[in-house]
């Protein structure tokens, strides 16, 4: 397997970057109420299929987002607006993403079956890290067990960035509304039945 160094290096010249942080940046907030979620996370990991030119294939499987097609690896995909940076200095944080969420099914003590990669992304900035990393002694982050779900406790030394917010290029923000897209898709079928 590839270290995190070499992969982040290698996924870093797969992605348009500026295409993602265009669409992630003119989607704005515009999908962050309660029944929006979820259209927002498969907006955002589908462009990465399709930024990559297919090569992180989005299968939208429990534990795992995507599978490289040139490695065979299994990548979970994670976004906060600010889960790399913090918004006023741009300074590194420390993320706490949650990796499982077992929906109010138990307690987890583990990651029930863990993705080979952890890709970690805000609109302008992505890092990432393996699974390998919460097992590594001479690494801060552990995967910590929280109610129904598993949180990935990650410390800034220990992300590999893919993309910084200072390798992004031109953005040309695109002015569009998904919600009103969505719901004239949604009409158009209603009242074509």
């Amino acid at each position: 397997m590839l270290s995190d160094r070499e992969y982040a290096a290698d996924l870093a010249n797969a992605i348009d970057i500026d295409r993602y942080a265009t669409l992630v940046g003119s989607v704005g907030d515009q999908l962050n109420g309660r029944k929006d979620r979820f259209d927002k996370s498969d907006l955002i990991e589908r462009c990465l299929e399709v930024y990559t030119e297919g090569r992180l294939e989005w299968v939208d499987d429990e534990g795992r987002d995507f599978v490289d097609t040139e490695y065979g690896y299994d990548i979970e995909f994670k976004y906060e607006t600010d889960m790399l940076f913090t918004p006023a200095r741009g300074n590194e944080r420390d993320p706490n993403p949650r990796l499982y969420n077992s929906l109010g099914s138990g307690n987890r003590a583990t990651l029930p079956n863990p993705a080979d990669f952890y890709l970690l992304g805000q609109a302008d900035a992505i890092g990432l890290l393996s699974y390998e990393v919460f097992d590594d002694e001479d690494k801060r982050s552990r995967l910590k067990p929280d109610d129904d779900a598993v949180i990935g406790d990650v410390y800034a030394e220990d992300i590999t960035f893919v993309f910084r917010p200072e390798d992004v290029g031109g953005i040309d923000m695109v002015d569009v509304n998904y919600k009103e897209r969505k719901m004239a898709m949604q009409m158009e079928l209603i009242e074509s039945i």
